[in-house]
């Protein structure tokens, strides 16, 4: 397959609106638990997304508006939940007016319109999804994963020590279990019980000595030719749940050409199947330079956003990048912004953002990314603005 590792283009609704011109883009997971959002797989395209209910403000308002941080103007994006005016100003003084989204409010009645989606709807029509939402629920699955021709974890047919199991429809790490005895397996038989006795459960060998762990991003155009986005190394929490990455230009070509034996077969499996738009891919690196296929995520992730600015960045010489999710700053959304654009010599992008608490204790929860010269750099800045 053909992969274009120097195309010229700088925001990804440039790229979706050559195969999706009159579409828009609908950045709202859906739920199958939480009564606060339109947007619900009750009964159909079951999504594994957390117990309790996320906050409504996670699920309408940090998670959307964080990917439409320097999606452009060619493509519209349609959601619940307005931008508030301060990031919109915000994203106009980082990309230009032409990296602020052209957002409209979600409208049910509207039946002409058609949508680019994260995950297939059960409440949006089938026949308004650009995808059919049958077959991009199949490709969501963790079952897609052993489907793809290249070096990745073996499958086992039963639980058996040690292990990872995975959630068929989990997102964001949500849904992974490391089983290391019967205890672990116990603890995680009791929490499938909140997602009822269909869940499908992938199971996989554990890959040893892991040196590098990557979330490589390509688009992958309707003729089947794919274009090279780039990778993150990623960050997770102490729960195994996700919460970050860093960039860096130098990596991108070091390792471009092994990770191209992961993104061809991968692409490939995906054309075969009619998909098209940006695809995640989820890789590690073990201590002898092995690369393993772990996750295949069609649609855009939470690491986007900030890989595609981290290119605009590296245009500028700022070649080094860092990602946070949800972190918290004690000010209001306004000192937020304030505080990044008031920093020297660094690109600081508040992604999004939503205050909590009330005068005089006001936090503001965000996503958060940072880019300079280094990542001592970007870690003093990081700390600089969550500490001030």
């Amino acid at each position: 397959m053909t992969i274009e590792t120097n195309s010229h283009f700088r925001f990804l609704s440039e790229l979706y609106a050559g195969d999706f011109p009159s579409a828009c883009l609908l950045p709202e997971y859906p739920s199958s638990n939480s009564d606060e959002t339109f947007f619900q797989n009750k009964t159909k395209y079951l999504i594994h997304d957390p117990f309790p209910p996320p906050p409504r403000a996670l699920l309408k308002v940090l998670g959307p508006h964080h990917l439409m941080c320097g999606w452009g103007q060619h493509v519209e994006i349609v959601s619940e939940v307005a931008l508030p005016s301060v990031i919109l100003e915000h994203w106009t003084s980082v990309f230009g007016a032409e990296g602020v989204p052209n957002w409209r409010s979600f409208d049910a009645s509207d039946r002409d319109s058609r949508y680019i989606p994260l995950f297939p709807h059960q409440s949006v029509p089938p026949q308004q999804q650009v995808l059919d939402p049958d077959v991009n629920y199949a490709l969501h699955s963790k079952e897609v994963i052993e489907k793809i021709d290249c070096p990745q974890a073996d499958v086992f047919k039963s639980i058996t020590p040690p292990c990872i199991v995975k959630l068929s429809h989990g997102y964001a790490g949500l849904g992974n279990f490391l089983i290391l005895n019967e205890s672990d397996e116990t603890k995680m038989r009791k929490q499938l019980t909140q997602y009822g006795d269909e869940t499908v459960l992938v199971i996989n060998s554990i890959i040893e000595n892991i040196v590098g762990d990557f979330g490589v991003q390509f688009y992958l155009r309707s003729d089947g030719s794919i274009v090279w986005l780039g990778f993150t190394e990623q960050h997770f929490d102490s729960n195994k749940k996700w919460c970050g990455g860093t960039f860096s230009v130098e990596l991108q070509q070091q390792l471009l050409p092994e990770l191209c034996k992961m993104i061809e077969p991968a692409g490939e499996y995906l054309h075969e199947c009619g998909y098209v738009g940006v695809v995640g891919i989820d890789i590690l690196r073990d201590g002898s330079d092995n690369m393993f296929l772990v996750d295949v995520n069609p649609r855009l992730t939470g690491i986007t956003p900030f890989l595609m600015a981290s290119r605009i960045f590296a245009c500028e010489g700022l070649n080094e990048g860092i990602y946070q999710a949800s972190c918290r700053f004690r000010g209001s959304f306004s000192q937020l912004v304030d505080e990044a654009e008031s920093i020297e010599n660094a690109r600081v992008l508040v992604h999004s953002a939503f205050e909590s608490g009330s005068d005089g204790d006001i936090t503001t929860v965000c996503h958060l990314s940072v880019t300079t010269d280094s990542q001592d750099r970007n870690q003093q800045v990081l700390q600089q603005i969550l500490q001030s």
